[in-house]
């Protein structure tokens, strides 16, 4: 059965992985992941290059892959019918060298009974809304909404998106 709106206790609890994703820790986020569940990457202003798999260990690789790039993190919350959505900003210095840089970044969720059934990276936020302002109505992979005016808790941890 596919619920129309997602509990408090599913926000809550994406919120909680999302704090320990940020910390290293992958293993809470997925224990809320269905098996079946899909990871698209939206990496910039082509909708149609999204890059899409499935199944707990690519949403795993994905993350472990980001390895330690040091960022300073900033996050907010934000529900939605079926989806939570971790919204970021971050800057970060890559390792072994000057070179720093800073993004926004969104996380989306679509949960079903308490499971993630669907992760959307949106890894250039910015390009992302451009490309969807420009889209044909229902060629859309997920509803933003509006992002949040101000964002929330300050947290430290690794990299959530590729730059």
């Amino acid at each position: 059965m596919v619920r129309a709106e997602i509990s408090m206790e599913n926000t809550t609890a994406v919120r909680r992985a999302v704090d320990q994703l940020m910390a290293g820790a992958t293993g809470p986020l997925l224990e809320l992941l269905a098996d079946d569940v899909e990871l698209e990457v939206a990496d910039g202003e082509d909708l149609a290059g999204n890059h899409t798999e499935s199944g707990p260990q690519t949403v795993a690789d994905y993350f472990m892959g980001l390895g330690g790039l040091p960022a300073f993190w900033q996050m907010d919350y934000t529900a939605v019918g079926r989806q939570v959505i971790a919204w970021g900003k971050e800057r970060f210095t890559i390792e072994g060298s000057e070179l720093e840089g800073a993004c926004e970044f969104a996380l989306v969720f679509e949960l079903d009974d308490g499971a993630i059934t669907r992760l959307l990276v949106v890894e250039d936020l910015r390009a992302f809304v451009r490309a969807t302002a420009s889209a044909p109505p229902g060629r859309l992979p997920v509803d933003l909404g509006d992002p949040p005016r101000r964002l929330g808790p300050v947290h430290r941890g690794r990299h959530a998106a590729i730059i």
